[in-house]
């Protein structure tokens, strides 16, 4: 028996990948009469519109919705109306499924007790990108850039229970009993959403027996928009679900903090210059060895000391304004 799976995909100027997200979804070794794709489009501005029009033209289980607002939150929960399957996957549209998605997720769903909301598993990232994407993906995957910190990013070597996995296949019923994603979420919405599960009494299951490909940022302004994103999401999220704080969400704002205190410090010649190059230097091979347990390449490797940064500093921008704005 094979349950239907309603595809959750929201999207937004994603003409770069949404194509191979798509075949890779008509790739799944799962019965294409068991899979709706409802793909929620933002009003984008490249070919995007065109390109799923296209598909859904092709392929009659592809429904394409209107999302005018180009609210992440919002575009899913708009999918989840038009929803006709048992089971949602949440998704995007600048992602790859590995062939075996649905047969191990949402089989393996079905058979675990009605207290398992959903089944979730890591992304990694493809190797077809440029070289932002790489290094970006190497940054991701490394200590220093939150790997197995912040559960976006985890990445395990056994099935176990988690906060929270950014790629799941959830029992829809659950989904609707807490009331689907938050729209005040426009980034981090199903991290929030994970967080309403739980406190419901469910759980999450994390399977490391399949994955998807997720195309991380191309340029470094939106690799730092999105991780100011991130920061801001995740201070609301601490504000709405106070008991979810964990003091690794300080860490971009004390490095923003620590700059400056050491920096008036130094003016002040309250402490020595060869102090900062000191931890200047640290931060640097802890850089660097972070990226080699993922890579073995130069460039790259050098590369991620200021992708480290960039990330740590966005990210405490981020979460410094979600704090003291005072609106979720």
């Amino acid at each position: 028996m094979y349950p239907k799976v309603s595809f959750l995909m929201p999207v937004l100027n994603e003409e770069k990948t949404v194509r191979q997200c798509l075949d890779s979804l008509f790739e799944l070794d799962y019965p294409r009469e068991k899979i709706e794709i409802l793909v929620a489009e933002g009003n984008s501005t490249d070919d995007t519109m065109n390109i799923v029009e296209a598909y859904a033209r092709k392929y009659k289980n592809i429904k394409l919705l209107n999302n005018s607002t180009g609210n992440t939150a919002i575009g899913r929960n708009i999918c989840i109306e038009h929803a006709t399957g048992e089971m949602l996957m949440n998704y995007s549209g600048h992602v790859i499924a590995e062939k075996n998605l649905l047969n191990v997720l949402a089989l393996k769903l079905l058979k675990l007790p009605k207290e398992i909301a959903g089944v979730g598993c890591s992304n990694i990232s493809p190797k077809a990108q440029n070289f932002v994407g790489q290094v970006t993906g190497v940054a991701f995957s490394g200590f220093m850039g939150g790997k197995n910190s912040f559960p976006q990013n985890e990445v395990f070597q056994e099935e176990r229970f988690v906060e929270h996995v950014s790629f799941t296949c959830y029992r829809r019923g659950i989904v609707e009993e807490v009331s689907n994603f938050d729209p005040e979420f426009w980034c981090g919405q199903d991290a929030e959403l994970d967080i309403r599960i739980k406190k419901a009494g469910y759980k999450l299951l994390y399977t490391p027996e399949t994955r998807v490909y997720h195309f991380k940022r191309s340029t470094f302004r939106s690799l730092f928009r999105q991780m100011y994103s991130y920061g801001l999401a995740r201070a609301k999220m601490v504000k709405k679900h106070p008991d979810t704080f964990r003091i690794v969400y300080l860490f971009g704002s004390g490095f923003i903090l620590g700059i400056i205190l050491l920096s008036a410090l130094t003016i002040l010649k309250l402490i020595p210059p060869e102090l900062i190059a000191t931890l200047a230097l640290l931060y640097v091979l802890l850089s660097i060895i972070s990226s080699i347990q993922v890579t073995k390449k130069p460039g790259l490797v050098m590369a991620s000391i200021l992708f480290y940064f960039v990330t740590h500093v966005s990210y405490g921008l981020g979460f410094f304004r979600g704090i003291f704005y005072g609106k979720l």
